[in-house]
């Protein structure tokens, strides 16, 4: 398993997180998704091999930018 702490930016009400955690726990990979509006960050728990640049290419797809992503 591994942890990610990603900043986001764009997140700006209910919805926004919603929609992120929504298309993220469809992904079998990932076990967990915490969104965090307040600090404009997402935490994922998945499996060793889900894919950081997946996880980037899809917060850009659902309309926001990602700052970074760092392992925990």
């Amino acid at each position: 398993m591994k942890a990610l702490n990603i900043e986001v930016e764009g997140m700006n009400c209910g919805g926004c997180v919603n929609k992120i955690k929504n298309h993220f726990n469809e992904i079998d990979q990932v076990k967990e998704t915490v969104v965090n509006l307040e600090s404009q960050t997402v935490k994922i728990l998945g499996e060793d091999d889900l894919s950081n640049m997946k996880i980037r290419n899809d917060l850009i797809e659902l309309g926001f930018s990602v700052k970074s992503i760092k392992k925990v």
